[in-house]
């Protein structure tokens, strides 16, 4: 088995930000036929997740965490004077939606999901901190 790291980086310009796009280059570089992506994401605020792209479904989880997790409740986790002054909703929020690492199966070539499945970066403050990433380790079996 061979191992190989990559960096997904990432401009972020929404919560939700499509990743499947930039795992299916990492296995086109990378020349894969059957190998697992292990993927990390090193920010606290931060997760992967993979759901269907049904039509309304994003819009529907959005209103779920803020049903769920709504802000301004919880005042024990406080950042003075920064944008994140009591953002215990936004770190909950990406645990109940997502993971910090999801491991990907290549098959054949290609990214290994369910025919209706999608995968997402999560992340409710993108628009103060855009500038996410994601750790990949490659283990190539052939």
């Amino acid at each position: 088995m061979d191992l190989k790291d990559e960096i997904i980086k990432l401009i972020l310009k929404e919560e939700f930000t499509p990743i499947q796009s930039y795992l299916e280059k990492i296995i086109e570089e990378n020349q894969l036929v059957n190998a697992n992506l292990v993927c990390w994401v090193p920010h606290e605020v931060a997760s992967i997740v993979q759901i269907g792209w049904e039509d309304g479904l994003l819009d529907d989880i959005k209103e779920f965490l803020n049903d769920t997790a709504p802000k301004d409740i919880w005042k024990n986790h406080d950042e003075p004077g920064t944008p994140f002054r009591y953002n215990f909703h936004q770190h909950i929020r990406t645990k109940l939606v997502g993971n910090v690492s999801i491991t990907l199966i290549v098959k054949d070539g290609k990214l290994f999901i369910g025919k209706y499945q999608d995968l997402y970066f999560y992340s409710p403050v993108f628009n103060h901190i855009p500038e996410q990433m994601i750790f990949c380790r490659i283990m190539k079996f052939d």
